[in-house]
């Protein structure tokens, strides 16, 4: 079961990644895809929680967990995501991004969260491997200098996602199930996102999302149950995990660009799945967990 919801969570998130292609590709603004499409998971949770007459509780520790979650899972790293991608070439900054579940690993071991061994480090460093070979194999190589204070800023971003589940995995707030908190943090961000999108203007283009509604709503949805897998996933059965998903959501990713962007996808990336199964079977022969 968990490495099933693994592979639904990575196919979840690269067919969000596809989605939001196609959203560029129609011309509209990422300022304008995000709070839309988050307001549109926010709505979905809502609905869901009206029918199961069950709305998430907001005693103090569990509004401190949507906000705190909300923060380090989306708000800051989206923030950043948005300075840092136009200053750094995209193979440079996907390859920092999918670092994540290096950091995870080093962060669950310092603060005691998961034990940790050589063979869980060396199937994150396989991972690690065979995503670099994807982002070599799929995306646009350049020669432009980088600037070494913005590497260190971009490395924030994946900093954030391994704190963050490092966070949920370990303050989950009891007798608080995971569409409760999904639909607490999607509440959370979208209050940030319309926020975000009133002080930056971008909300008088939300017009824009008419040139793509398929594209908006697939990245809701996509969005809103890889968010409930991803939490029932980390609580469940830990950070380590979870983290791996990065890895399999781009190796999904590529295989959708072939199919309907007709980007790269050679023998290259064909290895790189090889040795991504190799990593996660690494991985199933541990016990990271509860199971």
């Amino acid at each position: 079961m968990k490495f099933a919801l693994l592979v639904l969570l990575g196919c979840l998130w690269s067919v969000r990644l596809a989605a939001m292609k196609s959203a560029g590709q129609s011309g509209i603004a990422p300022l304008v895809v995000v709070p839309v499409s988050i307001l549109g998971t926010a709505l979905f949770y809502s609905a869901v929680a009206a029918v199961r007459r069950k709305w998430p509780p907001l005693k103090p520790d569990a509004a401190v967990f949507y906000v705190l979650s909300g923060a380090f899972g989306f708000v800051l790293p989206f923030v950043l995501e948005i300075l840092v991608a136009p200053q750094l070439p995209l193979f440079i900054f996907v390859v920092i991004i999918s670092t994540m579940p290096i950091l995870t690993t080093i962060l669950a071991s310092l603060t005691g969260v998961k034990p940790v061994n050589l063979k869980g480090v060396a199937s994150v460093l396989l991972g690690f491997a065979a995503v670099v070979m994807i982002i070599s194999d799929t995306a646009e190589l350049s020669a432009d200098q980088v600037s070494w204070h913005w590497l260190l800023v971009a490395f924030a971003v994946p900093a954030l996602y391994a704190i963050n589940t490092i966070f949920v995995a370990s303050r989950w707030p009891e007798r608080v199930d995971a569409i409760n908190v999904a639909h607490g943090q999607a509440l959370v961000v979208s209050i940030a996102a319309l926020a975000g999108s009133a002080i930056s203007g971008s909300i008088f283009d939300w017009h824009l999302v008419t040139n793509n509604i398929p594209a908006i709503g697939l990245i809701s949805a996509g969005e809103g149950l890889a968010l409930m897998v991803y939490l029932r996933l980390t609580r469940d059965y830990g950070p380590l995990l979870v983290s791996l998903a990065n890895f399999i959501s781009l190796f999904f990713a590529a295989m959708i660009g072939a199919v309907l962007f007709d980007d790269g996808f050679t023998w290259l990336s064909a290895l790189a799945g090889f040795l991504l199964v190799t990593a996660l079977t690494m991985r199933d022969q541990e016990n990271w967990g509860r199971t």
